[in-house]
């Protein structure tokens, strides 16, 4: 294990009813904010009515309140801009996002623009580093990127679709009521549900040794993850296991489960630059494409990660390495049919996938930890998630 400092400030409020208490909350921020923008998507909020609650709580607590909606999934560097501009001209010293991953992370990336002279873009093409933030809030609508507890943004500009990554931006308050969760549309869900997965494979598979700990920990996770995956398949009402999906899913991507690892992160660097292509693509539904393929391409780096997994999360007892993997992955693939995933390049997508063109904009920066990728090695996993 490596040496490591940790330190997460989010207030967690998680259960039935806790919107009402987010205004509350905001105001007893050192900061002693006063004007709130809340960043949210489509009417899809207003018409639930999370939107007027949450209003409503802040006004109570003595905040002035704006809101700016709009937010689409794969969020833009565009609209960044255009919340900035709004909140600049209202003097707003904080944001509430009310949404999924895509609302959140625009609003870190307006929460680091506001108070920044240059374009916000700035901090992710490596131009500048996050130094100022406003305080940021979470009321989650769809559990999947965890970004109310992390460290990210994730925004694309074009076809270019980077993250940054500040102790800064790490929401101060993030609500969780697993009711919100029920309306989900399905394919959503899924995607959500296998996203929050993903955060933990890209930690779990570390060439780290001595992570005993955590991995213990990631693999419970994972399994907790699709006991509810499956109950939620059944009935998308299911109070319980999207507790536990929603609890999971937060910590997925707070660092814990990757404590003193390298981390890989070669998978979501591959799914970016094919949502990168075309926004249309769901983000977890690509990762579930590219995931059992890049562990048919990868397993070899490390055969003792890959038998343990297969073991501990899919109960695989084969005692041949190549047999155990291909067992496992197997029943991955089986998992994500079971929830509605895609696993192919042509379930994702009706377009010919310009393989070179994905594998060049993947591997603008070095890609992956576990086994370091090229556009060479990026070309053939898509090869492989395309069925050849």
């Amino acid at each position: 294990m490596l040496d490591f400092t940790y330190c997460n400030p989010t207030r967690l409020m998680f259960g039935k009813s806790m919107e009402a208490q987010i205004g509350a909350e905001v105001a007893a921020l050192p900061e002693s904010p006063r004007k709130a923008l809340i960043v949210y998507g489509s009417g899809s909020a207003r018409r639930s009515g999370l939107l007027d609650l949450v209003e409503s709580s802040l006004k109570a607590a003595g905040l002035t309140v704006f809101s700016k909606g709009g937010v689409r999934p794969n969020p833009t560097v565009e609209f960044v801009r255009e919340v900035i501009a709004f909140a600049r001209s209202e003097a707003v010293d904080c944001l509430v996002a009310v949404g999924g991953g895509s609302c959140i992370d625009t609003a870190k990336a307006a929460a680091v623009g506001i108070p920044y002279e240059g374009d916000v873009w700035d901090f992710y093409c490596g131009k500048a580093k996050v130094a100022r933030a406003l305080p940021v809030a979470a009321v989650l609508t769809i559990p999947a990127a965890g970004s109310e507890q992390s460290i990210r943004s994730v925004i694309s500009n074009g076809d270019v679709k980077t993250g940054i990554g500040s102790p800064l931006i790490r929401p101060r308050i993030a609500v969780i009521n697993p009711e919100r969760f029920f309306t989900i549309p399905a394919s959503y869900a899924s995607a959500g549900l296998f996203d929050m997965m993903s955060h933990i494979l890209e930690r779990y598979f570390t060439n780290t040794e001595h992570v005993e700990y955590t991995s213990g920990q990631a693999e419970a996770a994972l399994r907790s993850i699709m006991t509810a995956a499956r109950a939620i398949a059944r009935n998308p009402r299911d109070y319980d296991a999207w507790s536990a999906a929603g609890l999971a899913g937060s910590f997925a991507h707070n660092g814990y489960f990757g404590l003193g690892h390298v981390e890989d992160w070669a998978c979501h660097g591959i799914e970016h630059a094919l949502s990168g292509w075309r926004s249309e693509i769901i983000h977890g539904a690509g990762l579930a494409v590219v995931t059992p393929a890049w562990m048919r391409y990868v397993w070899r780096q490390n055969p003792a990660r890959f038998v343990r997994f297969a073991k501990e999360v899919f109960g695989v007892q084969e005692q041949d390495e190549a047999a155990a993997v291909e067992q496992m992955i197997a029943r991955l693939i089986a998992f994500l049919r079971q929830i509605g995933l895609p696993t192919t390049l042509g379930e994702l997508t009706a377009e010919t996938v310009p393989l070179d063109e994905i594998a060049r904009l993947a591997t603008r920066a070095p890609l992956g930890n576990f086994k370091r990728l090229d556009a060479g090695d990026v070309k053939a996993i898509l090869a492989l998630a395309r069925g050849d």
